[in-house]
């Protein structure tokens, strides 16, 4: 499952754990807002990029076109280009702090405008995304138009997101459209379809993409063609709000149940990959544990569509914290569940097994995973399967990662000691 707020932390989008803000990184990871000649002076994305970017991680730079003094424009230019790269690692929380700095110098800046328009309406805040479109609009030059044409559109698709999460605007029952592939067969509600009339075949090709990564990252698929169920935001806590304590956007329950953008893109892909990850490891298993291995190995399905690193360096900063602190949660508590957690448990739940995970994927081949999975699904218990695929048992790997974490953030020479750990 995933929260609703994915994308106000770092993802991850629809990831998708809240960060801590932190002040620039350099080229080794500690700060993000450079003055090396490599950071581009006088970079402004180009219109494609901002297109590519609107549907998730970018490939480019382009030059810039701004307005203003020299001084304030190569301000502005090397303020863009750290937030676009933070928005490649799924650093949204930080690269919206610093599109909000760039507005507050230069509050007619239409590329921030664009980016902050993008990121309010991925965190499901359709009305702030509206107004940061009329303020490009307002703000974006002739030299603009294209942006300026999808702009409008966007103005357009977002009238229908805001009808979708109106809870007042949805009939009591809901008509659903149907459509299968080879290995899923889909449901969506009539509302997505009517506003998206391609939306059926887009979401096949991406719970296909979504079978073939499974396969190749755990060496295990879906033995069966799996059903899928879309929703409007509103139809969805209508049908789910009490299943857990913590709101979600996405479960598996024996059918893969997902909220969806009324024109979806590349936050419904990464939905589908994790939740597609998760049927897997349920129908391998029998079962959902261990939990914090089942959602770790679907934050790092996720993470991979969107082509993000599996822990961005302010997340395993976060962790470093959390073990000074002596509140990291042992692994072998998250094994039953993590639906007793509060949200802020939660959010560190989905950090420390995302770690653990990665750690185990550095430490173990595909083949080894799927072995796990099918020696879970004949009922071995969890440390008993462990140590027969891959060496270690819970308590082993709890504390290896919790000395990786460690090794990456050695205590201030001078600086207080720090807490036990």
């Amino acid at each position: 499952m995933r929260f609703l707020w994915l994308l106000v932390g770092c993802l991850a989008v629809a990831g998708w754990v809240h960060a801590e803000l932190r002040v620039w990184v350099d080229e080794a990871g500690i700060t993000h807002l450079s003055n090396r000649a490599e950071a581009g002076v006088g970079f402004t994305p180009t219109k494609a990029v901002l297109g590519d970017l609107w549907e998730g991680p970018l490939d480019a730079a382009g030059r810039s076109v701004g307005s203003g003094n020299g001084r304030e424009r190569e301000r502005s230019q090397r303020l863009l280009r750290a937030a676009v790269a933070d928005l490649q690692r799924g650093e949204t929380l930080r690269a919206a702090e610093v599109l909000e700095s760039i507005l507050r110098d230069r509050p007619a800046d239409a590329e921030a405008h664009w980016y902050l328009a993008l990121l309010e309406r991925q965190r499901g805040r359709y009305e702030s995304a509206g107004r940061h479109l009329e303020a490009f609009l307002a703000s974006a030059g002739d030299d603009m138009a294209g942006w300026r044409a999808s702009a409008r559109q966007r103005l357009a698709q977002l009238a229908d997101e805001r009808r979708l999460a109106d809870a007042k605007l949805l009939a009591e029952g809901s008509e659903w459209q149907s459509g299968s592939s080879e290995h899923f067969v889909i449901r969506f509600d009539q509302q997505l379809a009517a506003a998206s009339p391609d939306y059926g075949d887009r979401v096949t090709r991406y719970l296909e993409e979504a079978w073939r990564a499974v396969d190749q990252r755990i060496g295990a698929r879906s033995g069966e063609r799996m059903e899928v169920l879309l929703y409007g935001r509103a139809a969805y806590d209508r049908a789910h709000a009490d299943r857990f304590s913590f709101r979600t956007v996405g479960f598996y329950d024996g059918r893969v149940h997902v909220v969806s953008a009324a024109h979806p893109a590349g936050e419904l892909r990464a939905l589908l990959f994790h939740e597609y990850a998760h049927a897997v490891f349920r129908q391998r298993t029998g079962g959902d544990q261990p939990y914090w291995f089942n959602e770790g190995l679907a934050e790092l399905v996720e993470r991979a569509s969107r082509r993000q690193p599996r822990l961005s360096r302010s997340e395993r900063s976060q962790l470093d914290r959390r073990i000074d602190a002596g509140n990291w949660i042992p692994l072998s508590r998250l094994a039953p569940s993590f639906s007793n957690l509060d949200d802020d448990e939660a959010r560190i739940a989905y950090l420390e097994a995302t770690a653990a995970v990665s750690w185990i994927e550095d430490h173990s081949r595909p083949e080894q995973r799927a072995a796990l999975l099918a020696r879970l699904g004949e009922g071995v218990r969890d440390d008993a399967a462990l140590r027969e695929t891959l060496g270690r048992d819970t308590a082993f790997i709890d504390a290896a990662v919790r000395e990786w974490i460690r090794s990456e953030f050695p205590p201030q020479l001078g600086g207080p000691p720090a807490a036990s750990r």
